[in-house]
């Protein structure tokens, strides 16, 4: 669609639509009912008001099911203080995880609670995979950004994300779902059952889920725009891809120093980027998925005070992920100058290396698309339990408890297919001169040509093909208790000060054990890895304060004062503290104020800590490449790490990712938070309410890789400290040819990460005479947006270096950080009709190069990514008081993302930020029945 166009259709849109049944933490429903003593999510104090001590936005369950969405994390994703993680179309990267990350700071800085307590860890950086959560019993999720440890521990330095599910349930309901989009492929479906009744006259009751679901592939392939891999060529975005090609490419040869075998056994000049392999086809653009759920809740009333309860919960979750065939990239190989695999002129060319005159020969670096092995393939399978019995009650009328064990335990297993053996490899390409036979002289060894397309024997295949297996386990024991009451008021103030004192004990143990293949790194096509083994446990003090300073006084109906603080003593980092102090202030009930500052703390977790070395291959721009070379630019530097002379900025960068090293630090110790909030909330009139938040977050000696990743190691390493012995530029290894053969960035607490901007969220409801049967109706807007001031990483804390990266993305910044981003949702219900939209704002991105590394937006194909609106409208229906269906048709704009060339993640795009599969429709029905 043109933007004159779309812009035409939003604004009709705006004026119909609004954003997601998000409601603020203030919210105030229009008849008010006495309010009950509630807990919210940021707080363990029993209060008596609905005020959070901290910026809230909540996600009704309703919300959940007007959307009719399979995956939770695609709802959060639509909030603008979520920054997009792990979904649905993270092929590579991507682990079969979901994620939600807060502020953009990582889904290891936000801690998912379900029930207020934590959940089951599903990787060895302690994050919560959200496909274990089930979606049919949420009641409502509230985050809370800023900062959380005090009140929660660690984990909590970007906020909470907590699931409250369904735990009080009567009666059978039965619900489905199904999900297909226009081009009629992408579907998703599932089943799900939930059963639950009291029991012994009301004292007791149990609730039981399961659920099915299934979620079919879609290949880059199935859509124009990721056909290709673009890459970038002169002023233009041309289909490109990867080096490693299904002829096979030859670097080092002296007469054609960059060559291509385009014909069985012929050498020519490598035609850039003509001859480069076009891997996108074959990956996943929706990666499949099929998941089993069973979940259920249970408590019973043991006396009038006190009520024992108990939740279990079981996922089986299977994610593949699919990429091109083993890209087969090797040095130093040694090869038979005169195999018959070679034509004369080959011959000729290749005995010019012989220099010993022994009959074989080194080939700096060949890369060979191992078409005739099959895609690789990568099944990761997730199972995970937990059980948690606890109690909880009133000791009198002002003092209460709450105690509770929990375990939980995960098995992943992740079967790699389709992969290469480097070993076999290197051995079957040294041949005898008639090609029959390996020079080995082992038997098993079949002779491999790679020498031309489609020249492999199968034999040969059988040979060096290999399947890898890793396994991973991860237990996770908490032991809670806390006392919760109240006592006495100041003189200002009816409100009793409000208490809780507790003592939480948790242990978090793991191992991560790959096969043979994996641990010796005797693997081509995936990415080698360590065995990794380590455990930790903290105990933990923690107390919070509310104290109720002036009520129902002239210019101060509100005043009060909530405090928390946390004392933990970690195995692994010793002691550490954290406290939050907030004040809240409202001269009059239409407006009031809160104040807030927090200082939190992150323990390392296992896989930081321990994590074994492993590879991977993130996109980056070679510095010294010809198309990374700036002014800025050390050429000396080039040279000093091995670019041969006359090549800096003149070669062409093999291909667009980079080889990295990562891996645990047992060294780390805890990176620390401080936050500061200031917001103010406006009720100027029956049935509308406001808030405005102002955020800042910052946080110190933060872990991540060395100097923030592959690429910020290349930038800073030959443009800013520009010293071969600093640790940057030691990380470094080249190729004869001058590409980079590996950047080694194992963790570090690096320098600092700064954030912060502005939070709006609009509540409007009103009532109407005119509806169905003339019944009246109710009609709703919702708005909640996002301004990011600032997002800046300074990647060395003893250097003036800042990374400043709101408003950009690409390989030093990452996820696309828009300084706008807002959700509008406008709902009209009468009677058994509902009608919603729902519209989603995401602002404009230039591409990181700008801002970071001072380049011009006119030398750039592709400087940034326009913004971009996406309109979803809903159409609910309850037949009767039990039966009921909604119709959702999403993204009815067809609102493409924008298509981008080396600053990507994958698939032309950042897939987690866009929509990528185009219009949809998706139909709900649910039935109950007592």
């Amino acid at each position: 669609m043109k933007r004159s166009a779309l812009s035409l259709a939003i604004n009709s849109a705006v004026a119909l639509s609004t954003a997601g049944l998000l409601v603020s933490g203030n919210a105030i429903a229009q008849d008010e009912p006495a309010i009950e003593e509630v807990v919210v999510t940021g707080s363990r104090i029993v209060r008596q008001d609905l005020e959070s001590v901290s910026p809230m936005a909540v996600v009704s369950g309703e919300e959940f099911e007007i959307s009719a969405i399979l995956n939770i994390e695609q709802k959060l994703n639509e909030l603008p203080s979520v920054t997009p993680n792990f979904g649905p179309s993270s092929n590579n990267p991507g682990d079969g995880t979901a994620r939600v990350d807060l502020r953009g700071l990582g889904s290891f800085r936000t801690l998912v609670l379900v029930n207020g307590r934590r959940y089951v860890p599903s990787t060895q950086t302690g994050v919560v995979d959200l496909n274990t959560i089930p979606s049919a019993l949420i009641e409502q999720v509230d985050v809370v950004t800023g900062g959380a440890s005090a009140v929660y521990g660690s984990d909590a330095l970007a906020g909470v994300v907590n699931f409250t599910l369904k735990d009080d349930f009567e009666g059978v309901e039965i619900s489905g779902l199904y999900d297909i989009t226009e081009e009629g492929d992408g579907e998703k479906s599932s089943i799900e059952l939930t059963m639950g009744g009291n029991f012994d006259d009301g004292r007791g009751n149990a609730v039981v889920h399961m659920s099915y679901s299934k979620r079919e592939a879609v290949y880059q392939g199935d859509r124009a725009y990721s056909t290709y891999a673009l890459g970038e060529s002169g002023d233009e975005l041309v289909p490109g891809g990867s080096s490693g090609t299904a002829g096979t490419t030859v670097w080092g040869v002296p007469s054609i120093p960059f060559g291509y075998f385009g014909s069985p056994g012929g050498l020519r000049a490598f035609d850039d980027p003509a001859d480069r392999y076009n891997y996108a086809p074959a990956n996943y653009l929706q990666l499949p998925q099929e998941r089993y759920l069973i979940t259920s809740f249970a408590h019973y009333d043991l006396t009038d005070k006190v009520t024992a309860y108990s939740e279990v919960a079981f996922a089986h979750n299977e994610v593949p992920q699919e990429l091109a065939a083993t890209p087969a990239f090797a040095s130093t190989v040694e090869v038979n100058p005169n195999s018959v695999f070679f034509d004369a002129a080959t011959q000729a060319a290749l005995n010019e290396l012989d220099a010993n005159a022994d009959g074989n020969v080194i080939l700096d670096t060949i890369g060979r698309r191992m078409l005739e092995n099959g895609p690789r393939q990568a099944e990761d399978t997730r199972d995970a339990f937990r059980v948690l019995f606890g109690a909880k009650g009133d000791i009198n009328d002002d003092w209460g408890f709450d105690a509770y064990y929990s375990k939980s335990r995960l098995s992943y297993t992740g079967f790699l297919k389709n992969d290469v053996a480097e070993s076999r490899f290197r051995e079957a390409l040294l041949t005898t001169d008639d090609g029959l036979a390996c020079q080995s002289g082992n038997p098993n060894c079949a002779p491999l040509n790679i020498w031309g397309e489609g020249q492999i024997s199968q034999e040969a295949i059988d040979y060096v093909k290999i399947n890898a297996t890793n396994s991973t386990s991860i237990e996770q024991e908490v032991i809670q208790a806390s006392i919760n009451g109240q006592f006495g008021s100041l003189p200002g103030a009816d409100t009793p000060v409000g208490v809780v004192f507790g003592y939480e004990h948790r242990m978090d143990e793991s191992a991560f054990t790959p096969d043979t293949f994996l641990s010796t790194g005797d693997v081509l096509g995936f990415n080698a890895g360590e065995a990794t083994v380590g455990s930790y446990s903290v105990s933990e003090f923690f107390a919070e304060v509310n104290v109720p300073i002036l009520e129902g006084k002239a210019g101060a109906e509100d005043l009060s004062l909530w405090g928390a603080y946390r004392a933990s003593d970690y195995s692994n980092i010793g002691s550490v503290d954290s406290y939050a102090v907030a004040l809240n202030y409202a001269p009059h009930d239409v407006v009031s104020f809160r104040l807030g500052v927090q200082e939190a703390v992150r323990a390392p977790n296992v896989d930081e800590l321990f994590g074994g070395q492993s590879n991977g291959f993130p996109s980056a721009t070679d510095p010294c490449s010809a198309g990374g070379f700036g002014n800025d630019v050390s050429e000396e530097l080039c040279l000093a790490t091995g670019v041969p002379a006359g090549q800096v900025g003149v070669f062409t960068q093999a291909n667009s990712q980079i080889e990295g090293t990562f891996g645990g630090n047992p060294d780390l110790q805890e990176e620390t938070s401080t936050t500061f909030t200031a917001g103010v909330v406006l009720r100027p009139m029956d049935g509308l309410d406001i808030t405005l938040d102002y955020y800042e977050i910052e946080i110190e000696d933060a872990i991540d890789e060395l100097g923030g990743g592959v690429q910020n190691v290349l930038d800073l390493c030959y443009s800013t400290i520009q010293n071969l012995a600093d640790p940057s530029c030691q990380a470094i290894t080249r190729r004869a040819d001058g590409n980079v053969n590996l950047v080694r960035v194992l963790n570090e607490n690096i320098g600092a990460i700064e954030t912060s901007g502005i939070d709006l969220n609009v509540n409007y409801m009103l009532d109407l005479e005119a509806g169905i049967g003339g019944a009246g109706s109710m009609l709703s807007f919702s708005f909640y947006g996002t301004y990011l001031e600032a997002y800046d990483e300074t990647p060395v804390a003893s250097l003036p270096t800042v990374f400043e990266c709101a408003g950009s993305y690409g390989n030093t910044c990452l996820e696309p950080r828009p300084e706008y981003k807002w959700n509008l949702r406008t709902t009209w219900a009468s009677g058994p009709l509902t009608l919603s939209g729902l519209v989603r704002y995401i602002g404009s991105t230039e591409d990181d190069q700008i801002a970071v590394g001072g380049v011009s937006a006119s030398s750039l194909v592709v400087s940034e990514i326009d913004e971009e609106y996406y309109l979803d409208l809903t159409a609910s229906y309850d037949f009767t008081d039990a039966f009921n269906t909604t119709l959702v048709f999403r993204n009815v704009l067809d609102t493409e993302p924008t298509q981008l060339g080396d600053s990507q993640q994958q698939a032309n795009t950042w897939p987690s930020t866009y929509d990528l599969l185009g219009p949809r429709v998706a139909l709900t029905a649910t039935y109950k029945f007592d």
